[in-house]
C-alpha cells in the first residue's frame, strides 16, 4: 500500500482514515441475545451500539472517566453474563428527550470474548445488464433525454460595508 505523503498527494486531497480496530464490529441489531447492558460499579443502564470480541460501544446517560475499571453485565441470554473491562473513551453523542446528555462510551474488555458466529447479512444479487435484439434496434431518437430550461444564475452577494455587530 502506498503511503499518502505530501509529495505524491494531489492538492486538497484528504487521505482515508486509518483503521485501528483489532476485531470486526457487530451492530446491536445482529446480537438479539443481548437485551440490555448494565455498567457496574455505577449501576447505570446502557444501550448497546455495537460489539466485538475485544470491546463494545454503548450509549448511557452518565459520563465515565477514560481509564476507569467497569464490569459489564449483559441482560438476556448472552454468554458470558459479565465481563471486566476498562473505559477507553467517552464522548457526548446527543441530547436526550429530557434535556440530559447521552454519551457514547467505548469499552475494551480485559480479555477477548467469544462472540460465536455472527448472523449472515444477505447481500443483494449483482445486477447484470443483458442486451436483447430489441435494445440494439431501438433508434437513438427515442433514447434522447428531453431538454430542460437552464436554471437562472444565482445573484451576486451584496458586499457588506462598515462593521457588522451582533445584536445579542
Amino acid at each position: 500500500m502506498e503511503s499518502m505523503s505530501p509529495a505524491n498527494a494531489e492538492p486538497g486531497a484528504v487521505s482515508p482514515p486509518v483503521e485501528n480496530r483489532a476485531a470486526a464490529r457487530i451492530v446491536a441489531a445482529l446480537v438479539p441475545t443481548i437485551t440490555g447492558l448494565r455498567l457496574s460499579p455505577y449501576g447505570t443502564g446502557a444501550t448497546l451500539v455495537n460489539i466485538s470480541a475485544t470491546g463494545l460501544l454503548a450509549e448511557c446517560g452518565i459520563r465515565l472517566k477514560p481509564g476507569s475499571a467497569v464490569t459489564l453485565m449483559f441482560e438476556g441470554t448472552f454468554a458470558p453474563p459479565s465481563v471486566p473491562a476498562r473505559v477507553v473513551r467517552c464522548a457526548v453523542a446527543a441530547m436526550g428527550n429530557s434535556g440530559g446528555l447521552v454519551y457514547h462510551v467505548g469499552v475494551a474488555f480485559d480479555a477477548p470474548i467469544a462472540l460465536g458466529a455472527a448472523p449472515a447479512v444477505p447481500k443483494a444479487a449483482p445486477k447484470t445488464a443483458t442486451k436483447t435484439a430489441t435494445h440494439a434496434a431501438t433508434p437513438a431518437a427515442t433514447l434522447a433525454v428531453p431538454k430542460t430550461e437552464a436554471e437562472p444564475p444565482m445573484p451576486e452577494p451584496t458586499p457588506v460595508r462598515g462593521v457588522v455587530r451582533n445584536r445579542w
